[in-house]
């Protein structure tokens, strides 16, 4: 089983594309997704304010920059 931590915000759009890639993943990987609202919490949103969307994919993290259909399905197995 995959496990990816989803790190963003709520009305963020670049949340929502990288939300919609890990959907479409779903249908051939299993995958267990926890998603996590940066905002509220001091900790998260010093570390991620400016780089979310972030994806924690089998304890490797990518940032926005980094994510796209295939950097994801390489971290999968």
């Amino acid at each position: 089983m995959n496990k990816i931590i989803f790190y963003g915000k709520q009305n963020c759009c670049l949340c929502d594309e990288v939300r919609s890639l890990v959907e479409i993943l779903q249908n051939n990987y299993e995958i267990d997704v926890k998603e996590v609202d940066i905002e509220g919490n001091r900790q998260l949103e010093q570390k991620y304010l400016v780089e979310i969307p972030v994806l924690n994919i089998n304890g490797q993290e990518l940032e926005y920059r980094q994510i796209d259909l295939s950097a994801i399905r390489e971290r999968l197995h």
